[in-house]
C-alpha cells in the first residue's frame, strides 16, 4: 500500500500543503508586478493569486493538522505537552533561520506561538470550535485596527509607530535576547504575520479538522463555500478602488500613485498600508498582508476554497496518481520550506518585485522559480520512494513521542 493511502491519511490535505509551499516560493523569488514601457503596471500571474493566500492556506492546514494530531486523544494534558514541545521545536528553527540572511519573511516564530496558543482550544466542542474561529477571524482584524490607531497616538504619530514598534526584520535568538519586549509585539501586532489575526486562520484549521474530510460533499463544500468568500471579499476590496475619493486618500497616505494603486493594491507590493492601520479607509482594503477585514476575510475563503478542491481532486486514483509529486512535497512541508529558506540565503534573487515587461531578467526569475520548485519536489519524492519522513517532520514526531512515553 502506498504511504499516500495508508489508513487515517488524507491525501488532499499534503496536496494542499505542497499547493501552500509552492505558492510561497513563488512570491519570495519570482517579481509581483510588471511594467510596460509606459510604465503601467500589471500584477504577474503569482502576484494576482498566490500573493496572501498561500501563507494563509499554510496556516490554515496547520490547524487542521493540529486537529487530526489529537482528536483521539485521551489526555489532553499529555496532547498540550506534545504541541508545547513541538512549538518550541519550531520556534527554535525559526529564531535560527532568522539569522542566515534570507530575504524571506520567516513564518515559524509565528507558527510556534500559534501552536502555544491553539493548544488551548483543542478539547472544545465542535459546535464551540467553529464558533470561536469565524468570531475570531471576524472581528480579530477590527480589533487589530482599533489597537493600532490608538497605539499610533501614544507613539507620536502612524510612522513613529511603523517605525519604533517593529523589528522590520524576521525574529531572531539576537531579538529575542536584545529586545524581548519589541520582539513579543512585533510577533504579536506589528510584524509579518502578526499572531492576533493570524490565530484565525490557524482555528478555521481546526474547526476543518473536526469535519468528516473523507466524504465527498465536505470537500465540495469547503470548495464553494471558500470559492464564494474569496470573490466576494476580493470583489468588494477591488470595487471600492473605482471610487476615485477613496482611492485618492489612499494614495494620499501611501505615496503611491493613483494609476498604479490597482497593481499594487491586488499584489501587496510597493504599498505600505502600516501608516493606514486603522484608519477608515483601511477597513475597505483588500490588500494582501495589510490585515484589513476584507483581506483576512479573502484570504481566508481562498484557502478554505484550495483545501476542498485538493480534497474532491484527491477522490479519484487516477487524479491521486498524477498529483502525488505534490502530495509527496506535502508531507515534507516543514522541510522543504527550511531548505527554501536556505537557498535563497546563499543564491538571492537580484531583481525587484516590479520587474520590466521587457527585462532579460524575466529568463532567471523563471529560472530561480524553476530550481527552488524542483529541489523541494525532489525532496518529496525522495523521501517518499525512500519511504521515511523529513527530516524535521522525523525530529518533531521524536521530541512529541518523548511526551507520550512520559504519560
Amino acid at each position: 500500500m502506498s504511504r499516500l493511502d495508508v489508513p487515517g491519511r488524507i491525501t488532499g490535505l499534503d496536496t494542499a500543503r505542497a499547493v501552500a509551499i509552492l505558492g510561497m516560493i513563488a512570491t519570495h523569488v519570482f517579481p509581483l508586478m510588471q511594467a510596460d514601457p509606459s510604465g503601467a503596471l500589471t500584477p504577474t500571474w503569482v502576484g494576482a493569486s498566490l500573493t496572501g493566500v498561500s501563507s494563509a492556506l499554510f496556516v490554515v492546514l496547520a490547524g487542521v493538522g493540529l486537529t487530526l494530531l489529537t482528536k483521539n486523544a485521551v489526555d489532553i494534558w499529555a496532547s498540550r505537552v506534545q504541541l508545547s514541545l513541538r512549538a518550541i521545536v519550531l520556534l527554535v528553527i525559526g529564531l535560527l533561520l532568522g539569522l542566515v540572511g534570507s530575504s524571506v519573511a520567516i513564518i515559524l516564530v509565528h507558527y510556534g506561538v500559534l501552536f502555544l496558543l491553539t493548544m488551548w482550544f483543542i478539547n472544545l466542542s465542535k459546535r464551540a470550535l467553529a464558533v470561536t474561529a469565524i468570531s475570531w477571524v471576524m472581528l480579530a482584524p477590527f480589533v487589530h485596527g482599533v489597537l493600532t490607531r490608538f497605539m499610533q497616538v501614544q507613539a507620536g504619530g502612524a510612522t513613529a509607530y511603523a517605525e519604533n514598534w517593529r523589528l522590520w526584520n524576521s525574529p531572531t535568538l539576537f531579538d529575542v535576547v536584545q529586545e524581548p519586549g519589541l520582539t513579543l509585539w512585533d510577533i504579536f501586532f506589528t510584524g509579518y504575520y502578526p499572531v492576533i489575526s493570524f490565530l484565525g486562520y490557524i482555528l478555521i484549521g481546526m474547526a476543518i479538522g473536526r469535519m468528516n474530510l473523507t466524504k465527498l460533499s465536505t470537500g465540495m463544500s469547503l470548495l464553494f463555500f471558500g470559492a464564494i468568500g474569496y470573490l466576494v471579499f476580493r470583489g468588494i476590496g477591488h470595487w471600492l478602488l473605482t471610487d476615485p475619493t477613496f482611492v485618492a486618500r489612499i494614495s494620499h497616505t501611501t505615496a503611491v500613485p493613483v494609476d498604479q494603486l490597482p497593481a499594487m493594491a491586488s499584489t501587496g507590493a510597493g504599498i505600505n498600508t502600516d501608516l493606514l492601520m486603522g484608519a477608515p479607509h483601511w477597513f475597505g482594503l483588500a490588500v494582501p498582508h495589510s490585515g484589513a477585514p476584507l483581506d483576512i476575510y479573502s484570504t481566508t475563503g481562498a484557502a478554505v476554497g484550495v483545501i476542498g478542491l485538493c480534497l474532491v481532486l484527491t477522490r479519484s486514483g487516477l487524479l491521486r496518481t498524477v498529483l502525488f509529486p505534490l502530495s509527496a512535497t506535502g508531507m515534507v512541508a516543514l522541510t522543504a520550506y527550511v531548505v527554501h529558506v536556505l537557498i535563497t540565503a546563499v543564491w538571492p534573487t537580484n531583481w525587484p518585485q516590479t520587474m520590466q515587461a521587457d527585462s532579460p531578467l524575466w529568463s532567471d526569475a523563471w529560472i530561480m522559480l524553476g530550481v527552488h520548485w524542483g529541489i523541494v519536489l525532489m525532496i518529496g519524492l525522495i523521501v517518499y520512494l525512500a519511504g521515511i519522513r523529513g527530516p524535521l517532520e522525523a525530529m518533531l514526531r521524536k521530541v512529541s513521542n518523548v511526551a507520550s512515553e512520559k504519560h
